[in-house]
């Protein structure tokens, strides 16, 4: 059974959220909290497939409830939609530092939210299985989900060799997407950027766990630094091993150019 976990510290929206994910797929359950600890004690002993949470909450905003949610075991790839008001942009940016999977504007369009939950659903279960290895035989829809994100989203295995790439990550490279898979890191970040990625990967592999975000200046050409967010999440196979190493990178606005730290135990 497909289990939505909803978060909403207002009754009635844990109402209405409710009826909503029924409607997303057949026989789907939901489990309702209003504290965001009592959600986190439910999530460190059940097993959930999509979180939807409210980003303003007394006591715990989304953006800690989704940095913790992170550090539980078994949710490190857990899709995450946190509802946000329209004018949010700052509360959007934290909860992406966090390691939220997308965003839904509040006041709620019904549609969009049937729609984007079953967007990440599906998105959520090709993660979990073998993603290397299937991305050839993935459909066009799923396809479409992620070349439709803006963000730049890739996949490197052990090699530092690219198994998959997103068209905006195409794009902010310069290159066609169709060249992507087999290359090495090195030859479309650079050698600058491709050194602390290839680190970080390394780390993900042996740690088996995900890094946080790291912001990074990055120069091109005459205009001004451009400031990135990355953050990378570890694919499991089958058998629970780590096969490739998921990075997301959103640019954001310029107010911290600090260079990303050495990924752990890589110096």
């Amino acid at each position: 059974m497909t289990i939505i976990l909803i978060l909403d510290d207002s009754a009635t929206n844990r109402s209405i959220y409710t009826r909503l994910a029924g409607l997303v797929e057949e026989g789907v359950g939901v489990e309702a909290f209003a504290d965001p600890l009592d959600a986190l004690e439910w999530l460190g002993h059940n097993r959930v497939d999509l979180v939807i949470s409210d980003f303003r909450m007394p006591g715990m905003d989304g953006a800690a409830f989704t940095r913790q949610l992170r550090a539980t075991p078994g949710c490190a790839t857990l899709p995450v939609l946190i509802v946000t008001a329209h004018d949010d942009r700052g509360y959007r940016v934290r909860a992406l530092d966090a390691g939220a999977t997308d965003f839904l504007q509040s006041p709620i369009d019904h549609f969009e939210f049937v729609a984007r939950a079953r967007n990440l659903l599906a998105l959520g279960r090709r993660v979990a299985a073998r993603l290397p290895e299937g991305l050839a035989g993935m459909q066009d829809r799923l396809l479409r989900i992620l070349d439709s994100v803006p963000a730049m989203i890739s996949a490197t295995d052990r090699d530092g060799r690219f198994v998959y790439a997103n068209a905006a990550f195409a794009q902010g490279c310069g290159v066609d997407p169709a060249a992507i898979p087999g290359a090495p890191v090195a030859r479309l970040l650079g050698p600058g950027r491709a050194a602390w990625n290839r680190a970080a990967d390394l780390s993900v592999f042996a740690s088996g766990q995900p890094l946080q975000s790291q912001r990074e200046a990055v120069v091109e050409g005459a205009g001004g630094p451009r400031v990135l967010l990355t953050s990378k999440t570890p694919l499991r196979d089958a058998e629970g091993a780590v096969a490739a190493v998921l990075t997301t990178t959103f640019e954001v606005a310029p107010d911290s150019l600090a260079t990303p730290e050495p990924a752990p135990g890589v110096r």
